[in-house]
């Protein structure tokens, strides 16, 4: 049912009053909020039929009314007036992030810091999804006699390296020639479409020297995966446990889940392009019951992208973090691609 303009304002007013007290609201407080424009008992009216519509919820301790997750997923979409960022604040941002510019991996974890820090959640953030990214480069480095370290820089501009360990000594003309077929084969490539087959054709076109150069060949499969996936980095669970709205089995089960990265980078990759804010069930997870995430994507060039973000209670300054997580994703777009245009690509995995 379509809420008319006085319901919007009452409803409005409470989660805007919930969110900065955190305690439930009740009748007399928002007398004031709406200019005296309606009476105590005239509210009490429209918060009863706000709550029989499911807006509202009253804890058994108290009169007074706390939104609940349909309420705050109205307030998003129609009724929150956005806190835009104010210039200093923008300044501060674009000053941490540019103590990290050199490096691509330190700068998204300098931007997922600064985020929890200043918004008391966790920040979760990704490195750039490189699945319809392209091999730019292949390289095999000497280490020992028995060991060699592989590169492989992809369209997404970060550089991973991996070191492989040969069962017999091998020569410097075996690596030269293994790193020209490496380039020849797979630059230009996309890395979704290097799989087993192509590496096991590579075995058999190298002739004698196939199975020699078989553990440089699966190092090099293991980068392919490894470039193709996003990274997830969190930062801040500390805050978790230290924000009253988590009871300490929400806040554990809450972390357990967090706990398997793989799980919380197929919720975020799934995500569509664009400001996403996910609440409660809406995540599909009872993990997150509770909880909402406040997700974005940074911009690469016209190429691969991570996401950036917060998870934290239902009961989170949106109007005020959302702007901010869009500026955090901007600011990380644009020292990335300065990144990619002076130096090329960089380090970011090494064993």
């Amino acid at each position: 049912m379509e809420l008319n303009e006085r319901k919007q304002r009452i409803l409005s007013a409470v989660i805007d009053i919930f969110i900065r007290t955190g305690e439930p609201v009740g009748s007399k407080a928002l007398v004031g909020l709406l200019d005296n424009s309606v009476s105590s008992a005239t509210i009490r009216n429209e918060m009863a039929e706000l709550a029989a519509m499911g807006y509202l919820e009253q804890p058994h301790t108290s009169a007074g009314r706390i939104p609940t997750a349909i309420a705050f997923r109205l307030y998003i979409d129609k009724l929150m007036k956005r806190n835009e960022l104010s210039e200093q604040d923008r300044r501060g941002i674009d000053g941490m992030l540019t103590h990290a510019a050199d490096d691509p991996e330190k700068l998204i974890g300098t931007a997922s810091q600064a985020l929890a820090e200043e918004t008391g959640c966790i920040a979760v953030t990704t490195t750039p999804t490189g699945k319809t990214a392209d091999i730019r480069m292949i390289d095999v480095l000497r280490i020992s006699s028995l060991s060699a370290a592989l590169l492989l820089m992809s369209g997404s501009g970060l550089l991973r390296t991996k070191v492989c360990r040969f069962d017999r000594v091998i020569s410097d003309n075996t690596l030269e020639m293994l790193s020209q077929q490496l380039n020849q084969n797979f630059c230009g490539c996309s890395l979704s479409d290097i799989g087993l087959p192509q590496i096991q054709g590579m075995v058999v076109s190298l002739g004698e020297h196939g199975l020699l150069c078989a553990p440089a060949l699966n190092a090099f499969y293991q980068l392919v995966q490894e470039s193709a996936e996003a990274e997830v980095l969190l930062t801040g669970q500390l805050n978790l446990l230290r924000h009253p709205d988590y009871e300490p089995e929400r806040a554990r089960d809450l972390l357990s889940f967090l706990a398997h990265r793989e799980l919380l980078s197929g919720l975020l990759t799934a995500m569509p392009n664009g400001l996403r804010v996910v609440i409660g069930s809406e995540s599909q997870r009872p993990e997150l019951d509770g909880s909402s995430i406040i997700v974005t994507r940074y911009k690469l060039g016209g190429g691969p992208d991570g996401s950036i973000g917060i998870i934290g209670p239902l009961r989170m300054n949106y109007a005020t973090e959302i702007p901010r997580i869009e500026y955090f994703a901007w600011s990380i777009g644009k020292i990335l691609d300065e990144i990619m245009g002076e130096n090329n690509g960089r380090i970011i995995n090494e064993e």
